[in-house]
């Protein structure tokens, strides 16, 4: 058969006639290889289009707790092959800011490096010092929607301070304690006395308000621009019943902390802030926290889970998101119990939304550390 010629720049029309000594040949449109196009990304709309050609692997709700069934059959060997596939995504995507000999220190691990695609870039002078451990990664909304990094080491908190202000930061997600096991996981980079500040630069950071509960703590903060005097109030959340690498006790926890985060965001950020979630490396309770985020919003809106369309996509951004085998049957786990939450209030005269989420908040034994934190910030 003859080989298809084209000029370059010349646009092509699908499906292709060609004529040969054997007749006419009809070439149909190519079906995009999504690995083959890992290493030519190039935007966040490639990274869109990238997802668009996966084969979804979720459920209705109806259907969704049959669907768990089958994967947690023969010892869970459905989620293990489902999250071995998931290991090799995104990978051969560069990573030449995170690698320059003067960023190397600024990294808390060396196997946890920002795609060059999707990291976040710092204002500066010179163009070698825009680097910090952060990417920005897709939620249900948009694009943009969250930030994913490190938790600051000592010498980069002026950087992480910096961020936030850039990037009209209000809301941050703190999944990890400062030490854990006697490991430090994150600097300390927020003031330890209410009315307390601390310098970073330009900026001035003043704890204002602290409250504290027994599965996390809500801090308030004012950050004043001292060379334009612009002040601006920011939220950080920061849930202290995660263990490193495991996933918590109970899914009712973390799903509470997540509607109390939103309920924040819904009231008090701008539309386009991004929220900035961070742990240790940024990447497993991180990750995890996103994605429950995403799965509450798809089940809200189209009725359906695909939680490894969620992760896949989320991979595609920032290395190593959702690090572990239980945290991706986690996440499952929490639709599973949110969904039978569904169910059993809808057998109940009591309960008459038939959202999962409203109806999930109206269960009595999680609504008090809520309700009390909801108060915080009001």
């Amino acid at each position: 058969m003859a080989k298809l010629q084209v000029k370059k720049g010349e646009q092509i029309s699908w499906p292709i006639k060609t004529e040969t000594a054997d007749g006419v040949h009809v070439k149909p449109m190519p079906r995009p290889n999504p690995v083959r196009s890992r290493s030519n990304l190039s935007d966040q709309n490639t990274c869109v289009f990238y997802r668009s050609l996966k084969r979804s692997k979720g459920a209705t709700l109806e259907h969704f707790e049959d669907f768990v069934r089958k994967q947690r059959a023969d010892t869970n060997l459905g989620f293990e092959e489902d999250y071995e596939k998931l290991q090799p995504v995104g990978i051969s995507q560069t990573r030449h800011a995170a690698e320059l000999p003067e960023n190397k220190q600024k990294n808390r691990y060396n196997n946890v490096l920002p795609y060059d695609v999707s990291r976040v870039k710092l204002s500066c002078v010179n163009p070698t010092d825009d680097y910090i451990n952060a990417n920005y990664v897709p939620g249900y909304n948009s694009q943009k929607e969250f930030i994913a990094a490190q938790g600051p080491l000592p010498h980069t908190v002026p950087d992480f301070w910096l961020m936030i202000w850039e990037k009209e930061i209000y809301a941050i997600i703190m999944l990890t304690k400062c030490v854990e096991l006697g490991k430090i996981k994150c600097e300390h980079y927020w003031p330890k006395v209410i009315r307390e500040a601390m310098i970073f630069g330009d900026l001035r950071v003043t704890l204002t308000a602290e409250f504290v509960l027994p599965d996390w703590t809500v801090r308030h903060l004012l950050v004043i621009n001292n060379k334009t005097n612009e002040e601006r109030p920011i939220r950080q959340f920061h849930f202290t019943a995660w263990p490193d690498h495991g996933v918590p006790v109970t899914t009712n926890v973390l799903i509470d902390f997540r509607h109390l985060v939103r309920d924040y965001m819904k009231e008090e950020c701008p539309v386009n802030s991004p929220a900035l979630v961070h742990c240790s490396a940024g990447v497993g309770r991180t990750g995890t926290f996103i994605a429950i985020d995403h799965i509450i919003y798809q089940m809200e809106r189209e009725k359906t889970i695909d939680i490894y369309s969620i992760v896949h996509n989320l991979r595609m951004h920032r290395t190593l998101m959702v690090q572990t085998g239980a945290q991706y049957i986690f996440l499952h786990q929490c639709a599973l119990d949110m969904i039978k939450a569904q169910k059993q209030a809808a057998d109940s005269v009591e309960y008459e939304n038939s959202d999962p989420t409203s109806i999930y908040e109206n269960i009595p034994t999680r609504s008090t550390s809520r309700n009390m934190a909801r108060s915080a910030y009001r």
